[in-house]
């Protein structure tokens, strides 16, 4: 596994260029893509011309995010334009040397009970696995542990490891588990349980903290911490039971901590590298 950079899970935003030396002056061996600056970058010179900048950089390709509109609340015409924007994303990460896309799943619904919500997004997510494995890309897909998030909703949908795992079975064979450390707390998933998913269908890995003073049950989705910050989770548990099982792919920070917000840009990533080696090592 490998420490792995992105600005915007610690909520910061700066060019590509600048988060990449930010990446590099802090020690972190890879950095999520920002398609649409390398993107500029190919249209303007060449897909080589980007792929060589890239590797100039001397930083490993951790993910990229799927912007195929497959939720709920995408109308059909939406969900088929945003494939042709996907593909020509797979390709051009694909030329970077980056095989994993990832995106969340809503745990509940207002309108849609969990038949419907699965007969709308099921198909969509297995168009949109395909494309993504026309590049030679792996498709990652992060269950939503909270329970006070479901609460706030009238129909449950999937929210759970096994039940995201059944929902990536039945949407192609390069479809996996974004797996978050704060949700399979909240999930209340056990490292005995994690050990027992085959490596190869872990796409991508989220690390953080809990608030402390609170329950799995009473952890809310936007309010954790710095990874390592409160010992509320077993961080060292669950990066033990990854290397076990031999996980090679990107680690990456996503605190959703307001104290990190507030920070500079430049002490957000020095912070977020500081905190990421402690609980590596």
């Amino acid at each position: 596994m490998f420490k792995n950079l992105n600005l915007g899970a610690l909520g910061h935003s700066a060019s590509f260029d600048v988060a990449c030396g930010l990446a590099r002056q802090h020690g972190f061996a890879g950095i999520d893509l920002d398609l649409g600056f390398l993107g500029a970058m190919a249209a303007e010179k060449s897909v080589n011309a980007a792929r060589d900048w890239f590797a100039a950089s001397g930083l490993k390709p951790g993910g990229f995010g799927c912007g195929a509109k497959w939720r709920e609340g995408d109308s059909d015409a939406a969900f088929e334009e945003s494939l042709t924007a996907l593909a020509a994303d797979a390709k051009l990460a694909a030329a970077l040397g980056c095989t994993r896309s990832m995106t969340w799943v809503m745990p509940a619904s207002n309108t849609l009970s969990f038949k419907q919500h699965w007969s709308l997004v099921q198909p969509r997510l297995r168009r949109a696995a395909q494309v993504l494995a026309d590049h030679g890309c792996r498709f990652g897909l992060e269950f939503i542990g909270p329970a006070t998030l479901r609460a706030e909703r009238r129909f449950d949908f999937v929210h759970s490891m096994d039940a995201v795992l059944a929902l990536a079975a039945a949407c192609g064979s390069n479809v996996g588990l974004l797996l978050d450390a704060f949700h399979m707390y909240t999930a209340k998933t056990s490292l005995v349980e994690l050990s027992r998913v085959p490596v190869e269908d872990i796409v991508y890995v989220h690390v953080n903290d809990g608030v402390a003073g609170r329950g799995p049950d009473e952890q809310i989705d936007l309010d954790r911490d710095m990874v390592g910050a409160t010992g509320v989770i077993d961080i060292a548990g669950f990066i033990a039971t990854l290397r076990a099982m031999a996980y090679d792919g990107p680690v990456t920070v996503e605190p959703f901590s307001k104290a990190v917000k507030v920070m500079s840009v430049g002490d957000a990533a020095a912070y977020t590298s500081k905190s990421l080696d402690k609980v590596l090592a």
